[in-house]
């Protein structure tokens, strides 16, 4: 289960994807405390092509485990 710092982060997270927060943003968020440089870092970093969300995975395995074999 993730921490609510960890659902703080993903929020932040996707806001950047979308655009409607900037490096800069961020940045003074680092200046004022709000976030660590650390992470910035991991807010900034680019998903992976279909991801790697333990919650995700598990989703994809369960929904594969009752389809119907070809």
């Amino acid at each position: 289960m993730k921490s609510g710092a960890e659902y703080f982060l993903d929020y932040y997270k996707k806001r950047y994807q979308k655009g409607e927060l900037s490096e800069e943003q961020l940045s003074q968020m680092v200046t004022a405390g709000t976030i660590t440089e650390d992470e910035k870092q991991y807010i900034m970093k680019g998903e992976e092509p279909g991801g790697n969300d333990p919650d995700l995975v598990t989703y994809y395995e369960m929904t594969q485990g009752i389809l119907p074999k070809k």
